[in-house]
């Protein structure tokens, strides 16, 4: 089963949960893609596949200002889990391929 694909999320913020969206993007063992919430789209490049697991860092828009996150997962068949790690904390996250 590929990572590749759109993927829902559920993550749990000290502001509650928040359910962005995941556009993975594969080419050979770098991924690519788009992580849109409510506050915005980003767009990242230069990110890592080996075998399931993936890790990636994009600049979001968080209280007025640039962020960068850095996103660890796992994929499991249609399944994905992981951690983003922001300037704020750590949050963990699930979710189902759409």
């Amino acid at each position: 089963m590929t990572v590749e694909g759109v993927w829902n999320l559920k993550v749990n913020t000290p502001m509650g949960e928040q359910k962005p969206v995941l556009t993975l993007n594969v080419s050979g063992n770098e991924c690519s893609g788009s992580f849109a919430g409510p506050r915005g789209t980003a767009q990242f490049s230069g990110g890592s596949v080996e075998g399931n697991n993936i890790s990636f860092k994009a600049e979001v828009e968080a209280m007025g200002n640039k962020v960068t996150i850095e996103c660890k997962a796992t994929i499991d068949g249609d399944k994905i889990s992981g951690e983003l790690k922001t300037p704020m904390g750590s949050a963990q996250f699930s979710g189902e391929r759409a």
